[in-house]
């Protein structure tokens, strides 16, 4: 074939050989440049259904103009050989280019976008690619990614040949036909079932995670291995064999994995989505590490949502100086597709939760309050209602980068009553949460255990002495005495003299609370949340039986509640967020969620 002439292209050397037949660099003598051109071998020229999908081929790739997918010219016939006549795509394979350990991230963004794109443009168009794989991807010189071969695509809409036939998927490739290179084949492709646009999804998440590891995710000794393990096994988690990389990317690769379609990532519009919003947020975050986290194999990483004028434009007392500040919430960035979210007590912060987020085998994050963190810049007093909208502004936001199948929300102390009356909330009904756990609610009427000494603080701090002198001369016992003492010195290190927001947050806490809150707030929770368990400590077992005592008495839990969502533990009331004691509810939750 070197040196003939076909039409008016010469060729000149073979580059390459695919099902779909050979390819060869030619010239193209009427407008002068190089292209490729790919032949239809002789022996296909009689099989009709052979000639037609290589027709197909050129006809569909016609009409995919995309800066990311290699450009066809023609689809020519001379002295009985057929052939399409393409862009030449100078450079060399994704495949060649791919190192051993992984590609760096900023690297494997700026390929993993435009390959995402590309896909879904194409299939905009009703083309799914059906083998889509490192060495079908060019790398121009610019570094510029372009698609090749779309030789076995499957149109998702009827597409007519010359005569007028309706091509679908179904009569160019039956069930039982399995078309494409197995290592980066769909479960529905092996197995020989009908597939749609989501097999080129799990394609995608192949390449992605060799992109990021150097190593397919699926392997073994022989075909028929490596197919086995497709359809059997889950691959190594993309945290273990590269922990550097972020949580998100493991989670979107992992989704796009799925061997289940219908759990799979729907579309490469997500996927792109999901790339360009990573890229997003390690341009934006601050890499800004909490003080006094030492180096573990679970990292801990402090993330910022943006206060917006629509943010401020919602809540009760609109602050203008808050538009640009921060909420922040450490994040264990673990691969999972559970959610987890803690709220700390009042005086604390999201640090409260770092061994527990250390050693939770989900996702979690854990937010702070406005203005509550170590490093907050300004305090603004907000009212117990504007705190909990702002937290579920972050929730939102946390659920929408994480995609999250179960979100377990947690509350330790006042921030088991924040929790349940995000639940309770217009707001919270927004999210759906499938577990909740409360620790330590306020529960009886009147101050809480330290929200009625931060409620009745003033600005004078020999006023501030006088109080903590006189909480720490009520103390009944020592136990009392430290874990109020922990509470105050933890909040004053932070808030100093300035305790104004912390002052108006617990006044708007214990003003919310009486009697019948915690009742109505449970009932509401019972019936938005199937799993919940309501945790008290060993000092508040008086709270656990006054709540069982008034249930008896007039169902104030109502119809939905049973038995095991009232626990009490033998440990004191900051012991409830010891990982020891708290995660166990955590597994136990989602293991019930997952049901």
């Amino acid at each position: 074939m070197i040196g003939k002439t076909l039409a008016h292209y010469e060729i000149l050397e073979k580059i390459g050989e695919g099902g779909m037949g050979e390819v060869y660099r030619a010239r193209d003598k009427q407008l002068d440049r190089n292209v490729a051109v790919k032949l239809l071998p002789s022996a296909w020229s009689s099989d009709s259904l052979r000639m037609r999908r290589f027709e197909r081929e050129a006809k569909v790739l016609a009409s995919l103009e995309h800066p990311n997918i290699a450009a066809v010219y023609g689809f020519h016939e001379d002295n009985g050989v057929h052939f399409i006549a393409m862009e030449l795509v100078e450079g060399e394979t994704l495949a060649s280019s791919i190192a051993d350990e992984g590609l760096p991230l900023d690297r494997l963004l700026e390929i993993g976008i435009p390959f995402a794109e590309a896909v879904a443009f194409a299939h905009k168009k009703g083309v799914i690619h059906r083998d889509l794989k490192p060495t079908n991807i060019m790398l121009d010189p610019s570094g510029r990614i372009r698609i090749l071969d779309f030789g076995v695509a499957a149109l998702l809409q009827a597409e007519s040949d010359v005569d007028g036939e309706d091509l679908t998927v179904d009569a160019l490739t039956t069930d039982g036909d399995v078309v494409g290179t197995v290592a980066y084949m769909a479960p529905e492709q092996l197995e020989g079932r009908s597939a749609d646009a989501r097999a080129d999804l799990f394609s995608i998440g192949v390449v992605l995670y060799e992109l990021a590891t150097g190593k397919r995710p699926f392997r073994g000794n022989s075909t028929a291995g490596v197919a086995s393990s497709i359809l059997r096994d889950d691959p190594v988690s993309l945290r273990e064999v590269r922990p550097d990389l972020p949580a998100d990317l493991a989670r979107v690769i992992r989704r796009c994995l799925e061997k289940n379609a219908e759990r799979r990532i729907q579309t490469a519009t997500d996927i792109r989505n999901e790339l360009e919003d990573l890229r997003e947020g390690i341009r934006t975050d601050e890499p800004t590490p909490s003080v006094g986290i030492p180096e573990t194999s679970q990292t801990l990483a402090e993330h910022h949502m943006v206060i917006t004028t629509e943010h401020v434009r919602q809540l009760s007392t609109q602050i203008p100086r808050m538009i640009g500040d921060s909420i922040t919430y450490l994040d264990n960035q673990h691969d999972s597709d559970v959610l987890v979210i803690y709220l700390h007590g009042i005086g604390y912060d999201q640090s409260q939760y770092e061994e527990v987020l250390r050693e939770t085998n989900f996702r979690a994050v854990a937010p702070s309050l406005f203005g509550f963190g170590q490093s907050a810049r300004s305090r603004p007093p907000l009212p117990l209602i504007d705190h909990n909208r702002l937290v579920t502004f972050l929730l939102e936001e946390v659920i929408r980068r994480v995609r999250p199948r179960i979100v377990v929300l947690v509350g330790f102390s006042s921030g088991s009553d924040q929790a349940l009356q995000i639940v309770g909330s217009v707001e919270g009904v927004r999210i759906h949460f499938d577990g909740l756990i409360v620790l330590g609610p306020g529960v009886m009427p009147g101050p809480g255990f330290v929200s009625g000494p931060y409620s009745k603080l003033t600005d004078d701090p020999s006023d501030i002495l006088e109080t903590i002198q006189a909480v720490s001369a009520a103390a009944e016992d020592l136990d009392t005495w430290l874990r109020l003492h922990d509470y105050l010195v933890h909040a004053f290190g932070k808030f100093g003299t300035d305790i104004v927001a912390l002052r108006e947050f617990a006044q708007t806490l214990i003003t919310a609370y009486d009697d019948d809150q915690f009742f109505e707030l449970f009932r509401t929770a019972t019936e938005r949340v199937r799993h919940i368990r309501c945790v008290f400590s060993s000092d508040e077992h008086n709270d656990a039986d006054h709540v069982l005592k008034r249930h008896i008495g007039d169902n104030a839990l109502g119809e939905r509640f049973s038995e095991e969502m009232i626990v009490t533990e033998t440990v004191g009331h900051v012991g409830l967020v010891d990982a020891a004691v708290l995660l166990p509810y955590v597994e136990e939750i989602v293991r019930l969620a997952q049901e």
